[in-house]
């Protein structure tokens, strides 16, 4: 009984382990629009375009990461 509550908790947490890399990645597409529309209006920072670039990369990298995990699987 006692191992069937381990394996319960361990898919809970990889259940919200999912969520949050799934709100990871809404946040990131949301600030990269935020950053795409500063950018038509006044040029960017440093700062912003360093987060605009790896934004841009992270919303291509994981969705196709995720993809490859699952039909991997």
């Amino acid at each position: 009984m006692k191992l069937k509550g381990v394996i319960s908790l361990i898919t809970f947490l990889k259940s919200i382990k999912e969520l949050s890399f799934l709100l990871m990645f809404i946040s990131s597409v949301v600030y990269n629009r935020e950053l795409k529309l500063t950018k038509w209006k006044r040029k960017l920072t440093k700062g912003e375009m360093t987060m605009y670039i790896i934004t841009s990369i992270s919303i291509l990298v994981y969705p196709t990461v995720y993809i490859l995990i699952l039909f991997g699987t």
